[in-house]
């Protein structure tokens, strides 16, 4: 079974990244151009991690549910969590939706 993780756009994830490391260590700047790569630098090390998977929200069909676009065009199985991430108002909020994709009855 796999983890798919469902983020904002690249853009909103590595701003708070940046504004995390920016807390943490006073004087790191980052610019809004660097916010793309400090993205994908998270999601390499998620995906480093065997059975986890991150899509950003930009990257799904508008048109489908989350669900059935993961299904469709990114090879989640049936039996698959998926965790869609929304960024709260503060630096270190997050609100997460949790759900696992329906397995399929017996015929």
């Amino acid at each position: 079974m796999a983890t798919f993780h469902v983020l904002p756009s690249r853009d909103l994830v590595g701003q708070r990244i940046s504004e995390i490391l920016t807390s943490f260590l006073p004087g790191l700047q980052h610019s809004p151009w660097d916010w793309p790569d400090l993205a994908e630098s998270l999601a390499g090390w998620v995906a480093s991690s065997s059975g986890n998977h991150v899509v950003y929200r930009e990257d799904l069909d508008e048109e489908a549910s989350v669900k059935e676009a993961l299904t469709r065009d990114f090879g989640a199985a049936l039996e698959d969590e998926i965790i869609e991430v929304h960024l709260g108002p503060g630096l270190s909020q997050f609100l997460h939706t949790r759900w696992s994709n329906e397995t399929r009855k017996a015929a």
